[in-house]
């Protein structure tokens, strides 16, 4: 499964009174065939508006809600320590089962208030004690946990670096001209980013626990963090949501 994810600001304002009305699309298709499986609009949750205010603004100010490396009880989560240049960044998202329902029918609407529970978030990875997953793939999957079973990875990497585009509404670039010219379109300024899910993903987590007829995800994170480089890997801190998208299992 591929996923496509826009986040665009149009209206600031609307944004400070409608408290998540960012505009947004997600598309999601299958990673094989290239079919669109799903299309919806993901929300800005209000860890995520913090986030976004205290960047616009330059505003200094500790952030009160917990973030998933205290509530997974992470490896080498670094406490007590204040970020005040620009490094963190949304650069992860997550997966998790309390969006729906048992019926495809019954997806939840999103609460501006909640983010996906720590026990609702499935692993991308989990594997046996006794064998970890490649060092190469160390690039792709974070938000690791050590238990005396399990080498367990919360959070996955975006297939592409975020790209910032501007253009009208007929999809020609907006340039420098932007200001004096007779265009009467409007225009959009939004961030693009792709993502992906395959066969490897969150399966062996239900196979351990609760079944593969069991499988099954119908919520997505994208999340904003911080890293440090330990023992040659990158353990990412802070990690919390920005956004959040409901959809059928």
């Amino acid at each position: 499964m591929q996923l496509l994810d826009k986040v665009a600001v149009n209206d600031l304002n609307s944004l400070c009174k409608n408290k998540s009305s960012l505009k947004t699309k997600v598309v999601v298709k299958c990673k094989e065939t290239g079919e669109v499986l799903w299309t919806g609009h993901n929300k800005l949750v209000i860890a995520g508006a913090g986030f976004l205010a205290r960047a616009m603004f330059d505003i200094d100010t500790p952030e009160v809600t917990v973030s998933y490396n205290t509530a997974l009880g992470l490896d080498n989560t670094i406490s007590g320590v204040t970020v005040t240049d620009n490094r963190m960044k949304t650069c992860l998202f997550c997966v998790g089962t309390n969006g729906c329902g048992r019926e495809n029918s019954q997806v939840y609407d999103v609460d501006y208030t909640k983010w996906i529970d720590p026990d609702s978030i499935v692993p991308f990875q989990y594997m046996p004690i006794v064998k970890d997953i490649k060092a190469v793939q160390r690039s792709i999957y974070f938000g690791k946990k050590t238990t005396a079973e399990n080498h367990i990875y919360y959070f996955k990497s975006f297939d592409s670096d975020p790209q910032l585009i501007q253009q009208y509404t007929d999809g020609t670039l907006v340039d420098a001209t932007v200001y004096t010219n007779n265009t009467t379109m409007e225009a959009e300024t939004y961030v693009a980013m792709t993502m992906s899910i395959d066969k490897f993903d969150c399966r062996d987590y239900f196979i351990a626990t609760t079944g593969i007829k069991d499988a099954r995800i119908n919520t997505i994170s994208l999340c904003t963090a911080w890293y440090r480089v330990i023992d040659g890997y990158r353990y990412y801190q802070d990690i919390r949501p920005i956004t959040r998208l409901n959809f059928p299992n």
